[in-house]
């Protein structure tokens, strides 16, 4: 298990995430980026327009996954 972080970008402004996730891949933690990227955009009152982001980083600070909110999942 490793610990990835998941900050996210919103208006200009860094939401930190300085607690994180215990996951068993790097896979299951770019799933949970995009989880938590449907579960913003979800919200009847998120702007999907905004640009907000949802980042994966894992434990040595390297970035692996971005989603944007409210784009289409591939």
């Amino acid at each position: 298990m490793r610990r990835y972080y998941s900050p996210i970008l919103h208006d200009g402004e860094t939401q930190a995430d300085d607690v994180g996730e215990l996951f068993g891949s790097a896979e299951q933690a770019v799933q949970y980026g995009a989880r938590v990227a449907r579960d913003i955009a979800s919200d009847p009152d998120c702007d999907r327009d905004a640009g907000t982001v949802v980042i994966v980083i894992d434990a040595s600070g390297a970035e692996i996954a971005r989603h944007r909110v409210g784009e289409a999942e591939r």
